[in-house]
């Protein structure tokens, strides 16, 4: 049991890698939107990994997976937002919904 606590998720790695993305491609929006649509895609991030340790520490997973699923279609629509008002290019919106899409899959 305090093996499955102290071991990280495959899903809880790619998340981490996920997150370092986000870091540096949240410094290229202009800076009037880092408070605003850089905070709401922090902050999601930052919650969607707390669910995920979260889930590898509870018995009953489905509904934390549930959750899980929900933010990362939430972090899908501010990354296509930001897209939308050209703050990031297309190519690195495919790579971003690309992450995204490898976590949801796990």
């Amino acid at each position: 049991m305090f093996d499955n606590a102290k071991n990280p998720l495959i899903l809880q790695t790619k998340f981490e890698d996920f997150q370092r993305y986000t870091h540096e491609a949240l410094f290229q929006f202009p800076k009037k939107e880092r408070f605003l649509l850089c905070g709401q895609i922090q902050t999601a991030t930052d919650e969607a990994m707390q669910l995920i340790i979260r889930f590898r520490l509870k018995y009953y997973k489905k509904t934390t997976l549930e959750d899980i699923d929900i933010k990362v279609g939430f972090l899908r629509t501010l990354v296509r937002e930001a897209h939308f008002f050209q703050y990031i290019s297309t190519g690195k919106l495919g790579e971003w919904i690309g992450q995204l899409d490898e976590i949801g899959r796990i």
